[in-house]
């Protein structure tokens, strides 16, 4: 009798636990929810973050201020994502950067698998810039010259291990030529290099190659883009390689399965705001949206892949 007793108080206590937990995820939303961008103000994924906390604002009825955590390449910002509360008041807009490269350069306080997926929100296409008068017109061409001269060619990125590096690395690896790589501090000496004939190639995303006047060869993407309606994709041109600049929201590992659910269906009505799709094609970019299990998988893709071109190039 005794231990039954003492069964049925552990079993009230376990409820008597649970229910707090329980109540909030019903009352969610029920105060302001936090952006976390792991980059400074100012920049592309930080206007992207507001744009996205403007349309949640709306979906979810609460305040959705801002916060930016910026340093070690997003990777500060992002660990002190892993380790908030996971109730679904702190989450975050993310590039894919650092948690499919960082963690394969450098020691991080987090790996892909202490974060709740909740969706992929964005994406833009990478693109290979030529200057104007360059001899290349097309993707072929540059891999012909390419597979006869090794490495007499050079191609710039905005940094080692930058996703237009490894981009351009596995392009490189696919169609099995050399050219040399020439990382930059950023776009913009990078593509100065370009326009002086430092280098004779660079690795961008769309908007980048649109607003300094560049020409491309090839955008690394499916379809064509708005962007750049008349340069053909690398799949027109008989490759297989695809790549681009993309991220989403994430939360912390261990969120309540309906507040995930709430989040998962306003990053979807947040893709379908119009206004929200004029802010991103403005920054260059593209909205896409996939659900959790969608950016879970290439999250978990993309880490793997870079991770092996990260070892190879890298160390």
């Amino acid at each position: 009798m005794k231990h039954l007793t003492m069964k049925a108080a552990a079993v009230a206590l376990s409820a008597a636990l649970m229910a707090p937990a329980a109540a909030l995820a019903a009352d969610y939303p029920s105060r302001s929810v936090t952006v976390m961008v792991p980059f400074p103000a100012g920049g592309s994924t930080d206007t992207m973050a507001r744009a996205a906390a403007r349309e949640l604002e709306e979906i979810l009825g609460v305040n959705v201020p801002v916060t930016n955590v910026g340093g070690g390449a997003g990777t500060v910002g992002t660990a002190q994502l892993a380790r908030s509360r996971p109730d679904g008041y702190t989450i975050g807009v993310v590039p894919a950067a650092p948690l499919i490269n960082q963690p394969h350069m450098r020691e991080t306080p987090y790996t892909i698998e202490d974060f709740d997926y909740i969706c992929q929100l964005f994406y833009s296409p990478q693109a290979l810039a030529v200057k104007p008068d360059s001899p290349f017109k097309s993707l072929q061409e540059v891999v012909d010259y390419a597979r006869e001269n090794p490495n007499e060619l050079s191609y710039g990125t905005p940094g080692p291990g930058s996703l237009p590096h490894l981009a351009m690395e596995k392009f490189l690896q696919d169609t099995d030529v050399q050219i040399k790589h020439v990382p930059f501090q950023g776009d913009g000496p990078g593509v100065t290099a370009l326009l002086g004939g430092h280098v004779d190639l660079y690795m961008a995303i769309i908007s980048n190659v649109s607003k300094n006047d560049l020409n491309a060869v090839a955008v690394f993407s499916e379809d064509r883009v708005d962007a750049a309606p008349d340069v053909p994709t690398s799949i027109e041109e008989g490759f297989t390689t695809t790549a681009s600049w993309w991220g989403g929201v994430f939360a912390p590992k261990g969120i309540p399965a309906d507040v995930k659910t709430t989040l998962v269906d306003a990053c979807k009505q947040t893709s379908e705001s119009a206004r929200f799709g004029e802010t991103l094609n403005g920054l260059g970019t593209l909205v896409l949206f996939k659900d959790s299990d969608g950016v879970r998988q290439a999250v978990e893709e993309g880490s793997a892949t870079n991770g092996a071109i990260i070892e190879r190039v890298l160390k």
